[in-house]
């Protein structure tokens, strides 16, 4: 990603000073000011979107396009954070102070006035998208200050956590554990953090047979496909045990809905397993020669066909 000599410039100085002035975002809002941190949802934020939580996220105010990433720190004030355990609780769990690493304080919870998280500059993984995609996030970058980001990753075992951020800055950190690493500032939208099930919304039941593929050479695993959602299926293992699948492994559903139906060749990422069951989130459907996005059109064929399998 390119910089302008007065977008280092503004860097630098915000970097040292914990500013962080209010920028238009790319749909003319800006991003959000924060004025005192609420402990609820603090314990909220830190509890779904904890320092090392692996998530993704999406520059794209659709949801269409995601990306894989981390959360590597806060930034408490003008202070980088790099533990979860820098975070110190009360007898009841509530978060009551931040331990600051530089001068071992801590600084309570009720002054702090601002608080950032840290992730990768992943804007290089913009070229991995088709050309529908990249069109979807048009001309500019994604990391542009004031700019939409979209925080995704699993709560709890059957939950996702949403969270709306919007990028405060891109930095160059020069000293700590992340030393001349390309990092952004994400600042958080505490109002708008929400919590749901997976395949809450337009829930369906059904039991169809399916093959499942997870590792190249390895013959197809046969599952039933047992509830759907718009954009993920769960799956149950057919009188054995799931493969040793693990949490955004790569797959591939083969469904047969019969002779005079469609078959469904889907791309998708494990969401969760346990012993006898899986959550996917389908991503890719093969049309006519290829794998193109997995569109709102072939989430309603999909559930038309599995709701009149065997019919």
């Amino acid at each position: 990603m390119q910089f302008s000599q007065y977008d280092r410039e503004t860097n630098m100085a915000d970097s040292g000073s914990g500013k962080h002035p209010e920028t238009p975002a790319r749909d003319g809002a800006t991003a959000p000011r924060q004025a005192g941190i609420d402990i609820a949802k603090l314990k909220l934020l830190a509890e779904c979107f904890p320092i090392g939580k692996e998530l993704r996220y999406s520059p794209d105010p659709q949801l269409a396009v995601f990306f894989d990433t981390i959360i590597v720190a806060y930034r408490v004030n003008d202070h980088y954070i790099y533990s979860r355990n820098a975070i110190k609780s009360d007898g009841s769990g509530n978060p009551a102070a931040v331990l600051i690493e530089a001068d071992e304080t801590e600084l309570p919870v009720g002054k702090i006035h601002r608080l950032d998280l840290l992730v990768p500059d992943t804007s290089d993984m913009e070229g991995t998208l088709d050309y529908d995609r990249r069109a979807l996030l048009g001309r500019a970058q994604q990391f542009l200050k004031g700019n939409l980001i979209t925080l995704m990753a699993n709560a709890v075992a059957k939950a996702v956590a949403t969270l709306t951020t919007h990028v405060a800055e891109a930095v160059t950190l020069a000293e700590g554990p992340y030393t001349n690493s390309k990092m952004i500032l994400l600042s958080p939208d505490l109002d708008d953090f929400s919590v749901a099930d997976h395949l809450h919304n337009s829930r369906g039941k059904t039991s169809v047979p399916i093959d499942l593929h997870f590792k190249k050479g390895e013959p197809p695993y046969p599952c039933v496909l047992s509830d759907f959602s718009e954009a993920a299926v769960g799956l149950r293992a057919d009188q054995r045990t799931m493969p040793p699948l693990e949490k955004e492994d790569a797959v591939t559903l083969v469904i047969n809905l019969g002779e005079a139906a469609k078959t469904y060749t889907i791309k998708g990422r494990v969401v969760r397993r346990s012993e006898d069951s899986c959550v996917i989130h389908l991503e890719e459907l093969f049309k006519g020669h290829e794998f193109a996005k997995f569109t709102l059109m072939d989430s309603l064929a999909l559930k038309t066909g599995l709701l009149n399998y065997g019919n």
